[in-house]
């Protein structure tokens, strides 16, 4: 079962939809868009400078250590709730 697993894994080319959920970075998130992966394109739509993207973070609820990491700069989350992405 695992082999099987690992095999789709495998298959699966690296500019799926499956791949843009994760964090990305700013210029991967612009490659995904530029070959038509709405996630990435709504990420850079919304691009946030570090700081407000801290404030909106902790406002959430999340603690800073959670926060520093999402933030970092030239970060991109197309699957986060809203997407967004962090200007470097």
């Amino acid at each position: 079962m695992r082999f099987v697993l690992c095999l789709l894994l495998l298959a699966l080319p690296p500019g799926s939809a499956f791949a843009a959920k994760g964090t990305m970075t700013l210029s991967q998130a612009q490659a995904a868009a530029n070959k038509g992966d709405a996630e990435a394109a709504a990420a850079i739509a919304t691009t946030t400078d570090r700081q407000t993207c801290f404030n909106e973070c902790t406002n959430r609820g999340h603690d800073k250590a959670q926060c520093t990491n999402a933030c970092r700069p030239g970060i991109c989350h197309p699957g986060g709730e809203p997407p967004y992405c962090v200007a470097k």
